[in-house]
C-alpha cells in the first residue's frame, strides 16, 4: 500500500514477519495494523497523521499463503528518529489479531536508509578511483609511500655501541623482533613495528648489546625465507637464547613483506628450541661469570655454576631461592609480591594479582605453565623443565639444567 505522500527523508526501513493463522488479504493487514495502533501511542505518533504529514512513508506488504495460513514480511519506511522509529516498531509487534484470526508480528531487522546510501557512495567512489589516470593513482601511491617513510624514519634510531638499526621503542618493549639489516627494520617500522633491532650486518657474530638485550626481553629471530636468511638464523640460535623464530614467505625477504604478511609471519612464530632441534643445534653455552668491581655493594657470594644460566636480571632473586623450597612470585616492576612454597604455588597463582614472573629451585611441570599463561605471567625461572608440551606465546622459560 502506498501512503498519499512520500515520507520527505526516509531514514529508516522496518522489517517485520508477520505469521496469521488463517487466509488474509494485504488489506487486513493494513487495517489491522492502523486500527489496533489507533490512539496506543498517543497524538504525537498517530499512524495517520505521519503518514499525512510523510514523517511515515509506505507500508509494504507481501503475503503468501502456507498451509491454513498466511506469512509474510511487513516493511515500515520512517522519517522519524531512532526513539520514536523504535516505539513504532515495538507497537506494531503487539499486534495480536488480523480480522478474525490470530496473528504475531517480530521485527526481522531495522536497516538505516543513509548508511544504504553512505555504501552506495562508497561503492561509487571506488569505481571513480578505478577508472581514475594511471598517473593520478601513481602520484597518490607516492604520496602515501612518502608519509610512509618520514613515519618510519621518525622511530629510526641507532643502538648500542655498534650503532645497530633499531625502532625508539626497543628499550620500553618486553618483547623485541630481531631482523638482518637497515631495511628490515625501516618496513617494519612503516607498519607500526617498533620493538624491532637488527644485527647490522654482522652476520657471523652477535653484537655484544644485541645479545644482551635478547637475554634480557623475550626475543622473537624474523628472518628472510631464503639461504641468507637461514644463516642469520643459524647465527642467532648458536650464539643467544632467542626465544621465538619466525620466517618470511619462501623466497620472499623481510624488507618487501606486506603488513599482513609480516603479521601472519610473526604470529606463526615457533620456539627457538624446537627449531634448534630440527637444526642440530645445540643451545648456546653458559656466559663465564665476570667477578663484580671493588666498589659494588652487593655481598660476596660463592657463586654457583648454575646461577650463571640465568638470565642477570633474575639472578639474585634465585639465589635466594636456590637449594631451598621457596618460590618468588615478583610484579610488572621486578618487585616480591609473595614468597610462598612450592606445594601452595599454585594456590597462590589463582589467589595473588599481577605475577608476572615465577622464581624457584624445583621442576617447571605442565601444569605450573598452563597457570602462568592464563594469568599474563611472562617468565618462569626454575631447575629444570619437565614433560613440557606446549607453552603460549609471550611466556619465557629459563631453566638451569
Amino acid at each position: 500500500m502506498e501512503s498519499k505522500k512520500e515520507a520527505t527523508h526516509p531514514k529508516y526501513i522496518a522489517k517485520l514477519e508477520v505469521s496469521v493463522n488463517g487466509a488474509v488479504e494485504t488489506s487486513d493487514v493494513i487495517g489491522a495494523i492502523f486500527g489496533q495502533l489507533e490512539g496506543l501511542l498517543g497524538p504525537e505518533l498517530e499512524l495517520k497523521d505521519l503518514q499525512r504529514t510523510g514523517k511515515i512513508g509506505r507500508i509494504n506488504i507481501k503475503l503468501r499463503r502456507e498451509g491454513e495460513g498466511s506469512k509474510g514480511i511487513v516493511e515500515l519506511y520512517s522519517g522519524l528518529d531512532k526513539v520514536r522509529t523504535a516505539l513504532l516498531v515495538a507497537a506494531m509487534e503487539t499486534i495480536d489479531k488480523v480480522g478474525p484470526y490470530q496473528a504475531n508480528f517480530k521485527l526481522i531487522k531495522i536497516v538505516d536508509e543513509r548508511e544504504e546510501r553512505r555504501n552506495d557512495i562508497a561503492r561509487r567512489a571506488a569505481e571513480i578511483l578505478k577508472n581514475w589516470s594511471i598517473e593520478k593513482e601513481d602520484s597518490f601511491r607516492r604520496l602515501i609511500e612518502f608519509v610512509e617513510r618520514e613515519s618510519a624514519k621518525s622511530n629510526f634510531i641507532l643502538y648500542g655501541e655498534e650503532q645497530l638499526p633499531a625502532g625508539r621503542g626497543i628499550e620500553e618493549a618486553s618483547e623485541i623482533i630481531v631482523v638482518e639489516g637497515r631495511a628490515d627494520v625501516m618496513n617494519l617500522l612503516k607498519y607500526g613495528f617498533d620493538n624491532v633491532i637488527a644485527m647490522g650486518g654482522a652476520l657471523e657474530r652477535v653484537p655484544k648489546s644485541l645479545e644482551k638485550l635478547i637475554e634480557e626481553k623475550e626475543a622473537i629471530a624474523f628472518v628472510d625465507g631464503d639461504r641468507g636468511g637461514e644463516m642469520v638464523l643459524r647465527t642467532l640460535l648458536e650464539q643467544t637464547d632467542i626465544d621465538y623464530v619466525a620466517r618470511a614467505p619462501e623466497g620472499k625477504v623481510v624488507e618487501e613483506l606486506t603488513a599482513k604478511e609480516i603479521r601472519k609471519a610473526l604470529s606463526s612464530a615457533v620456539p627457538a628450541d624446537e627449531v634448534r632441534r630440527e637444526l642440530g643445534i645445540s643451545p648456546p653455552k653458559a656466559k663465564p661469570f665476570v667477578e663484580p668491581e671493588a666498589h659494588e655493594t652487593r655481598p660476596a657470594r660463592e657463586i654457583n655454576e648454575r646461577i650463571i644460566r640465568v638470565p642477570e636480571v633474575f639472578r639474585g632473586f634465585y639465589e635466594r631461592v636456590m637449594n631451598t623450597d621457596k618460590v618468588l612470585l615478583l610484579d610488572e616492576d621486578f618487585r616480591i609480591l609473595k614468597e610462598t612454597s612450592v606445594a601452595e604455588l599454585l594456590n597462590e597463582l589463582n589467589e595473588t594479582r599481577g605475577v608476572r614472573y615465577i622464581i624457584y629451585d624445583r621442576i617447571v611441570t605442565q601444569r605450573i605453565v598452563d597457570k602462568a599463561y592464563e594469568i599474563g605471567v611472562k617468565a618462569i625461572v626454575g631447575n629444570v623443565a619437565k614433560d613440557i608440551v606446549r607453552k603460549g606465546a609471550g611466556l619465557a622459560i629459563y631453566t638451569i639444567q
